[in-house]
């Protein structure tokens, strides 16, 4: 193991003793759907497939957020009790859409 830690990068070490996230586990499933266990083996070697998934969630977040910050500067948000509720609902709809659909929905192999 140390041998290990000491070929990975910083990054790297600190996604190994991260979990995998909401968005990592999406994607996983969507790959495991979508590609055979032998070309998941065959493309990802001892840790990658989970290291992958640590980006994935990591890229995610980061869109998630991004996202919902565009989304308020481009539709302010409303007053009343009723309004921000659907105002919130459209916003989670519309941010959650795009991640998955630009992030996690895509099949990405180790560079």
């Amino acid at each position: 193991m140390t041998e290990l830690k000491q070929t990975l990068t910083a990054e790297e070490q600190e996604l190994i003793h991260n979990p995998i996230g909401r968005w990592g586990e999406a994607w996983q499933k969507f790959m495991k759907e979508n590609c055979t266990p032998d070309e998941i083996r065959a493309n990802f070697k001892d840790n990658e497939f989970d290291e992958l998934a640590r980006r994935i969630d990591s890229e995610a977040w980061e869109m998630w957020e991004l996202l919902r910050r565009q989304y308020a500067q481009k539709n302010p948000r409303p007053t009343t009790f009723n309004e921000i509720v659907s105002w919130e609902k459209m916003r989670s709809l519309t941010v959650e859409h795009e991640v998955m659909e630009q992030i996690v929905l895509q099949i990405r192999m180790p560079v």
